[in-house]
């Protein structure tokens, strides 16, 4: 799937435009993007006002944030026990900590004002529908070279996007 430019707190917007490294790359209509946008936006907009606004978007930034910790705190944990070669738990647990610290959770708030200020067009401080899709669709249009309405696999790769930035960032380790 393509990546398109989406709403960062997009993510399955994001998602359904870039192979998924578990998925085989597959040639992705706009009317099934179009389908994935309308499901993500209805996600964002968790007030169902029709309009997103920051704070529907920092939430969803928080929410994302922290299925992120989740993952790297059982990550933690496998790594722990892989340590404990011996399983007679000499590796204690708070000499692990001190040197596998988790990461801290990033303020959301510049992103969501950022992203606020690059998807509200007319500049009335929410993010309607149209305004949300035409980003994702437009660059969509940019990218079906031969017009036909899907995106081929060879057009899907003809724009490498950038990576994301992880919502989360690193602590520094505490050294004794």
């Amino acid at each position: 799937m393509l990546v398109a430019a989406a709403l960062p707190a997009a993510t399955a917007a994001q998602e359904a435009a870039k192979p998924a490294a578990a998925e085989e790359a597959k040639p992705v209509s706009r009317t099934e993007l179009s389908d994935q946008l309308n499901a993500d936006y209805a996600d964002l907009d968790t007030d169902k006002d029709g309009k997103v606004t920051g704070d529907e978007i920092k939430a969803r930034l928080v929410r994302k944030a922290e299925a992120d910790l989740e993952v790297l705190k059982k990550a933690r944990d496998d790594a722990f026990a892989k340590l404990d070669t011996n399983s007679d738990g000499s590796i204690s647990r708070a000499e692990f900590d001190a040197k596998a610290q988790l990461p801290t959770i990033k303020d959301p708030t510049e992103l969501a004002t950022s992203n606020l200020t690059r998807f509200d067009a007319d500049k009335d401080g929410s993010i309607t529908r149209d305004e949300f899709r035409a980003p994702t669709l437009s660059n969509f249009d940019k990218l079906d070279k031969d017009k036909n309405g899907t995106l081929s696999l060879a057009e899907q790769k003809s724009t490498a996007p950038a990576a994301k930035k992880p919502a989360i960032k690193k602590t520094p380790a505490i050294t004794r």
